[in-house]
């Protein structure tokens, strides 16, 4: 109880490291969610591999926003449709100011008539091809056509320090990845036989390490030898 602010001020942090060198204006604590406002072109596929990896998201949109008045609204989903072929489609409004006059009922209805006008796709409220999501908010409005699913858990930092034994098999950097899922920030250890064995082992771990530390932005690995112990 009461950690919510501490974990979005940590996921904020993580997402910030996550995406520096792209063009962010600013990351917006905004409810429930977390705004990303972008300026100036970006490579939306490299985003998307930098968000995925952050865990704490749920999931993630490319959103585009607009003015709290329907007819704007409506006029810049349908601009945004150019182009794309669906035979289905379903409006998902999420109303988070419930003082906006219409229901989400009423905006889904209101928006999906004017798209099925404008493209001739039929409504699909189970199965649509395309799902239209819309959010209402105090001072704005979204949508976006694209819910991708994030890797979840927890923000890396919430849970403490760990340290991981890695060694060359599966089963250690998987262990390492389900604690930084579960907000652990991990110190790795690799116990190696040089010079009595070649630096392969130390090698695939560095490998390894690298791979894991695109999820918690700076590692460190820690190479003991244990050659002489063995011998």
């Amino acid at each position: 109880k009461g950690n919510r602010p501490y974990f979005l001020r940590m996921l904020k942090h993580n997402l910030a490291s996550a995406l520096a060198g792209l063009p962010v204006r600013a990351i917006k604590s905004l409810q429930g969610r977390l705004l990303v406002l972008m300026d100036g072109p970006f490579a939306e596929t490299e985003l998307r591999q930098r968000l995925g990896s952050v865990f704490g998201v749920a999931n993630f949109s490319l959103a585009e926003q607009t003015a709290r008045d329907l007819a704007p609204l409506t006029a810049q989903i349908i601009a945004g449709l150019e182009g794309k072929t669906f035979g289905s489609f379903r409006i998902a409004t999420k109303r988070a100011d419930k003082s906006f006059p219409l229901t989400s009922p009423q905006i889904n209805q209101q928006i999906g008539a004017a798209v099925q006008s404008a493209t001739g796709s039929r409504v699909d409220l189970e199965n649509a091809d395309l799902t239209i999501a819309v959010e209402i908010l105090p001072d704005e409005a979204f949508f976006a056509f694209d819910k991708i699913p994030g890797p979840g858990g927890l923000p890396v930092g919430v849970g403490g320090r760990v340290a991981a034994l890695i060694s060359g098999g599966i089963d250690s950097p998987v262990a390492a990845y389900r604690m930084m899922q579960r907000g652990c920030r991990v110190s790795f250890v690799h116990f190696h036989s040089a010079p009595y064995l070649d630096k392969t082992s130390q090698e695939k771990a560095r490998a390894l390490v690298k791979l894991l530390t695109r999820h918690q932005f700076t590692s460190r690995l820690y190479l003991v030898p244990f050659g002489e112990i063995q011998r």
